[in-house]
C-alpha cells in the first residue's frame, strides 16, 4: 500500500470518527492540531481534514 493509499485510509478513519462521535468532533473542532498530531499524516492530509471539519459545522 503506498503510503498515499494509507494517508486516505486514515483521513477517512478520522472523518468517520468525527461523524460517529460528537465528543471527538468537538475536541477536532476546537483544537485539530492537538488531535492530528498523533497520527503520522502530511500537512496536506492534516489541511484536507480540519477543510472537511469546517465545511462540515458551517
Amino acid at each position: 500500500m503506498s503510503s498515499r493509499q494509507k494517508e486516505a485510509e486514515i483521513i477517512s478513519e478520522i472523518l468517520l470518527k468525527a461523524a460517529s462521535e460528537p465528543e471527538f468532533r468537538n475536541i477536532l473542532i476546537k483544537d485539530s492540531s492537538s488531535i492530528l498530531e498523533k497520527y503520522d499524516i502530511s500537512n496536506e492530509a492534516k489541511y484536507i481534514i480540519k477543510k472537511s471539519i469546517n465545511d462540515l459545522t458551517q
